[in-house]
């Protein structure tokens, strides 16, 4: 500023702004030619059922639905601002029938058994 008075710089390690980081990192992190080799890694078939644990703004979840054919993604996180951007990005991408982001716990998972064909997770600790 012109006036000599600097702005707090925002800090937050959780939530909306750190949701923004990890996007912007994840976006260069995948090259397209390498994305075939990771869904394979991780073992997403076509018309498969997969979980993200800790998905935060659902960048995983997303790149899974867009990469393989039919594939069902669902992303969990605690981090309901995380969430709320994932779910605007996942409408912005339209993705709304094949991603879906919930608020629930990796101690406690809200599904049954069996439930998912593969369960992957980026960045939870």
């Amino acid at each position: 500023m012109s006036d000599g008075s600097k702005e707090p710089k925002e800090t937050a390690r959780s939530g909306y702004f750190e949701g923004e980081r990890l996007e912007l990192v994840w976006r260069f992190a995948y090259r397209p030619e390498f994305v075939p080799l990771l869904m394979d890694y991780l073992g997403v078939l076509p018309q498969s059922n997969v979980l993200e644990v800790g998905c935060g703004t659902g960048f995983l979840s997303r790149l899974i639905a867009k990469s393989v054919d039919g594939v069902q993604a669902t992303g969990l996180d605690t981090d309901r601002a995380s969430l709320e951007l994932g779910r605007a990005l996942v409408a912005a991408e339209d993705l709304e029938d094949h991603v879906k982001l919930i608020s629930g716990s990796a101690f406690e998972l809200p599904f049954p058994d069996e439930h998912f064909d593969t369960v992957t997770s980026q960045t939870l600790l």
